[in-house]
């Protein structure tokens, strides 16, 4: 694995650059380099195949870890409507303002929401012969 053949500061840079929104700049600082080389050390550590491969593994872990699929979030929600839903001597005290929200939420990745109507009124003050002559 990449990450084993990185330096404690470069796996120090890795993390930061993740946390940081890819801040090189900002990592590198993070990870203990010098404030006043921060830029040209976090630059040249973008270059190096380890550490582009050590970003790379963790994004990848990130993106599997934290992307759920349609179904995966329509489950949770059902799950918290149920809950949500449950009467007083079954659960303690009704939340009905997340029970109302999760629904809503449930709706609109459905598509069950209630079209909108949206109006809007456009007044012209030019006509054709403005533009023809």
């Amino acid at each position: 694995m990449a990450v084993n053949k990185l330096t404690p500061k470069q796996d120090a840079f890795v993390k930061a650059y993740l946390l940081n929104n890819g801040n090189a700049t900002q990592a590198a600082i993070d990870a203990g380099y010098s404030e006043k080389t921060a830029k040209s050390v976090g630059s040249e550590n973008l270059t190096k195949p380890d550490i582009a491969r050590a970003i790379k593994e963790h994004q990848k872990k990130s993106d599997e870890s934290y992307v759920w699929t349609k179904a995966d979030k329509l489950k949770k929600l059902e799950k918290l409507i149920e809950r949500c839903s449950l009467d007083d001597e079954e659960k303690g005290a009704l939340n009905a303002s997340a029970a109302i929200s999760a629904i809503k939420e449930h709706n609109l990745m459905q598509g069950d929401n209630a079209p909108t109507e949206i109006v809007s009124t456009v007044e012209v003050r030019s006509t054709i012969d403005d533009f023809y002559g």
